[in-house]
């Protein structure tokens, strides 16, 4: 396809989702709204009800009140600790301090696995095993600008080093900004976000987009999200340079706090399409695919996480390929990408945590070495202030 048509098609697209995703959330505050809706809309409202819930020790509910004012991308997985990160912010606009904000450093070590797949037996059949160490810092800031609405950003870069010198590092720089508009019974948000990655040699990535989030809060206990985002994968030079892309993706996802607000379950969906701009091989894409997180405080100091995903990239063009015997034909070079983990949260002093986690990752294709599988397992330390 060419890439100036299939920017103009991809942006339309785009626009036409963000547009349609405002609309859900009605006029905008104001000259309609009577005084007392106005206050029982306000940030004052949510925040207060947010901490009521944290003083009950009911974290899920209280993250899904404080959600309505602030959205920060880059919490850590434990209930608790997003309830407390979010209550400085309240406790900081009662006093009548409007910029709040949070930080963290963690780091530690872990072991990378390459599972046997066709890919590693057509390559020699020597799957990678490396240990490696990894750190990771970030933060977020939020500023409640009216009674209605509040900025937030943030930062969070990660960085891995394996002990094979022959071994390309990972490094990963990823952030984001929105202004969010609090409602009645839920929010709206539009910002941008991106990322900067890494590939080895001359070569990196950068994503970049913008976004729009519907959230409406059906009771203390369920919430329903809806996003959609056009955005841009680039990689401006290096070997990977033709995988170059527009992308856009809407979700809907369900979140419903449990156990009196000690856990929480998010059940997501998504779909979308890819507009190759250089020439990848397949053409197109066409994207969906589904997620789930669970989570839960057992008490003050230990906590749990797992999660799923799934996606499959259906490809639109044929590739050549050749079968064993050397017989060439073609065929469509479409891709499922499976995730599963876990991990605990442990804190062993005010600030400070320990985290075992694992992950395994499997991505089934039909084109020749496209097949990838791997278990990778580490602890950090973590320091949040």
């Amino acid at each position: 396809m060419n890439g100036d048509r299939g920017r103009g098609v991809g942006a339309g697209i785009a626009g036409s989702l963000i547009a349609s995703l405002l609309a859900l959330g009605g006029p905008a505050q104001g000259a309609e709204t009577s005084a007392t809706e106005v206050k029982q809309d306000s940030i004052s409202s949510h925040l207060e009800r947010g901490q009521a819930f944290l003083d009950r020790g009911e974290y899920a509910k209280a993250v899904l009140e404080f959600e309505q004012v602030l959205r920060y991308d880059n919490l850590p997985p434990d209930l608790r600790e997003q309830a407390e990160i979010y209550s400085r912010a309240a406790q900081d606009y009662k006093e009548g301090k409007r910029l709040s904000g949070f930080g963290y450093a963690e780091t530690g070590g872990g072991f990378y696995r390459e599972n046997v797949t066709r890919t590693t037996n057509a390559l020699g059949g020597n799957p990678t095993r490396d240990w490696f160490w990894n750190a990771r810092i970030g933060g977020g800031l939020g500023y409640i600008v009216t009674d209605d609405i509040s900025i937030d950003a943030g930062l969070d870069y990660q960085f891995r080093d394996y002990d094979d010198t022959n071994r390309r590092d990972d490094s990963d720089l990823r952030w984001n900004a929105a202004v969010i508009q609090s409602l009645d019974a839920g929010s709206q948000s539009v910002g941008v976000r991106g990322r900067a990655s890494y590939r080895g040699g001359d070569g990196y990535r950068q994503d970049y987009g913008l976004f729009v989030n519907r959230a409406f809060v059906l009771d203390p206990d369920n919430e329903i999200v809806i996003e959609a985002e056009v955005r841009s994968r680039e990689y401006p030079r290096g070997g990977e340079r033709n995988r170059s892309r527009d992308i856009a993706q809407a979700w809907l996802g369900w979140t419903r706090a449990l156990l009196d607000g000690r856990a929480a379950v998010t059940v997501t969906v998504n779909g979308g399409r890819e507009w190759a701009t250089n020439d990848r091989e397949g053409g197109d894409q066409t994207i969906y695919g589904a997620q789930i997180d669970w989570s839960m405080d057992f008490n003050e100091r230990l906590g749990a996480f797992l999660f799923g995903f799934w996606e499959h990239n259906g490809t639109h063009e044929d590739i050549p390929y050749e079968n064993a015997f050397g017989d060439p034909g073609r065929l469509r070079p479409d891709l499922d990408i499976y995730e599963l983990g876990g991990g605990l949260t442990y804190a062993f002093a005010p600030g400070w945590s320990l985290r075992p986690e694992v992950l395994y990752i499997r991505d089934e294709g039909d084109a020749e070495f496209s097949d990838y599988s791997a278990t990778e397992i580490w602890v950090n330390v973590r320091k949040s202030f």
